[in-house]
């Protein structure tokens, strides 16, 4: 992950969030969208950094109930609980999400 993106941005107290949703958003893309043509896009405005992720699978990402016993199957969880929101785009290609900024003070 680029932390001096997020460091440039000031936007230092996302990065440890922001790290882990993107790990679990590229893991995905890996195992399960063939780990080619993976595509990260970060943007920021004064509320949020938001995060996509694009492979080439048109097969949409599908939020599981993984036991604690499971190997796999926390990645979208994972996201939801660190997300202000998070979804997947129709086509099935790119899955985005939103973390919340901290406010700034005065």
């Amino acid at each position: 992950m680029n932390c001096a993106l997020l460091k440039l941005w000031d936007l230092q107290p996302c990065i440890d969030a922001a790290a882990l949703v993107l790990t679990e958003l590229v893991t995905n893309a890996f195992q399960h969208g063939g780990g080619e043509d993976i595509t990260v896009t970060w943007s920021a405005d004064g509320t949020h950094l938001t995060i996509q992720v694009e492979d080439s699978s048109s097969v949409r990402p599908v939020l599981r109930t993984a036991d604690e016993s499971s190997e796999s199957g926390r990645g979208l969880s994972i996201v939801e609980a660190l997300a202000d929101k998070w979804g997947v785009s129709e086509d099935g290609h790119t899955v985005h999400c939103a973390l919340v900024l901290p406010k700034r003070g005065a």
